[in-house]
């Protein structure tokens, strides 16, 4: 468990020192094992910081984040392969899942209000950097790809928000 850990901490150091160096020669290929490991420890370690910083409320995040964090990581994979391909990109389903597995290494610090923004603004950042080099994109293409797929769940997440004051009939005030 400790050489996993080790493991751990120096791919998330390369991914968030040197994202570029990482994801040109991050390996496309050879399965989903590693990368989900990957994204499930940040998770966790996500999960961990929630529980702390809410004085146990959060616990349940450890049991849920994972959970949320493989499927999210998943669908996040396929959404950014087809907005990939809108803008030209050559990459495959599991080059774009160890992207989006790799990114989420921002999640280590999801838990700290504030700086979370920021994490979250950089796991933008290392989304097009991995995006750019596994699809064989320009950086602008790589940008309009991962701004496409937020523009999508932004729609979906507002559609869903309609459809469920349209069910409930309720409206927060």
């Amino acid at each position: 468990m400790g050489g996993m850990l080790k493991q751990y901490f120096e791919t998330g150091k390369n991914i968030i020192m040197k994202p570029v160096d990482f994801f040109k020669t991050m390996p496309t290929t050879g399965g989903y094992k590693e990368p989900l490991i990957f994204a499930l420890i940040t998770s966790v370690i996500m999960g961990v910081g929630l529980t702390i910083i809410t004085l146990g409320v959060g616990f349940l995040a450890i049991i849920f984040a994972p959970i949320a964090v493989a499927i999210s990581v998943f669908l996040a994979a396929l959404l950014l392969l087809v907005c990939a391909k809108m803008v030209g990109g050559t990459g495959t389903y599991e080059a774009t899942l160890r992207v989006a597995s790799y990114a989420n290494v921002v999640n280590v610090i999801g838990w700290i209000p504030i700086v979370s923004i920021i994490g979250s603004l950089y796991g933008l950042v290392l989304t097009v950097f991995g995006m750019r080099e596994v699809h064989k994109l320009t950086t602008a293409k790589a940008v309009i790809a991962v701004l496409i797929s937020i523009a999508i769940v932004f729609v979906i997440v507002v559609l869903l928000a309609i459809i469920g004051i349209g069910i409930t009939g309720y409206i927060p005030r």
